[in-house]
């Protein structure tokens, strides 16, 4: 599978003495963990299932919704389908608002996840150049002239996710 982040685009803002080879291999590593971490990118046209618990007023969603093709709730037995007037789809925010009564205690819902690409594209050049930045010291000091003190890294890859996704990354 290609990369969805290409060499040009990196080399455009992250400057490294690192070859083309080694350069593709830390890219395609840091789009293989993300994959793993939080599933595929969408492109903003093929409809995903996610089945949630609900019993609450809304249900969450790890992904920002273009549209939703149908939502289902069920308690025991088989999944009903849910009028589009009886809940209420916040976009920017993958919350579906159940309208009047409390969801039932599973939701199933078919949708459109909004386009990531672009974002996904953002976090890959910064987990990149994370990656190529990173040291095996935690920290080191010369003489009181210099000092330096590494970031948490698991910590920004963490933050970097969850610019992608509304769940835990």
């Amino acid at each position: 599978m290609a990369s969805l982040l290409t060499l040009a685009e990196l080399r455009a803002v992250v400057t490294t003495g690192m070859d083309n080879a080694d350069l593709q291999a830390v890219i395609d590593r840091e789009e293989a963990i993300m994959t793993s971490r939080i599933g595929a990118p969408n492109d903003g046209i093929a409809s995903i299932t996610k089945i949630v618990r609900g019993s609450a007023t809304n249900v969450y969603l790890p992904h920002r919704i273009a549209s939703v093709t149908s939502v289902e709730e069920r308690d025991t037995g088989a999944y009903a389908t849910v009028a589009s007037d009886l809940y209420e789809v916040w976009e920017d925010g993958g919350r579906i608002e159940r309208l009047y009564v409390r969801w039932g205690a599973r939701v199933r819902v078919v949708y459109v996840p909004a386009d990531d690409r672009p974002k996904r594209k953002a976090a890959t050049i910064e987990l990149v150049r994370g990656a190529i930045e990173r040291t095996a010291m935690k920290k080191e000091s010369v003489a009181h002239e210099y000092s330096y003190e590494a970031p948490d890294w698991e910590y920004e890859r963490t933050r970097i996710y969850r610019t992608l996704v509304f769940t835990e990354a």
